[in-house]
């Protein structure tokens, strides 16, 4: 697979990280997904993302769904994690989920 990436020069990494809002924060799902969008805006090391919102509401669902893309591994890294737009949106939405599942891979 590296070798195939690498014969087709893909840069990008695709972040995905799903979130399980706590019982008692379900009121706040509105507030996350504004934060979440308005983080393509604020790093420029976002290239693309979207904000998918769960609609059945099944008992394993996750809530919300956020995928991005950057450069690459480097980029996701240095100046995505620690960017200082980034984080405060990491600690609103860490607070208030009882779960969280993501994958990272390249494309």
């Amino acid at each position: 697979m590296d070798r195939l990436l690498s014969e087709r020069n893909i840069l990008m990494l695709d972040h995905y990280v799903m979130f399980k809002l706590k019982p008692e924060c379900k009121g706040d799902l509105e507030e996350v997904v504004r934060r979440l969008e308005g983080l393509q805006a604020d790093v420029p090391a976002i290239r693309f993302s979207e904000v998918l919102v769960d609609g059945l509401h099944g008992p394993h669902s996750f809530d919300v769904l956020y995928h991005m893309h950057v450069d690459d591994r480097r980029a996701f890294r240095e100046d995505y994690m620690p960017h200082p737009k980034h984080v405060p949106v990491q600690r609103y939405i860490e607070a208030r989920v009882c779960g969280i599942a993501d994958i990272d891979v390249d494309s």
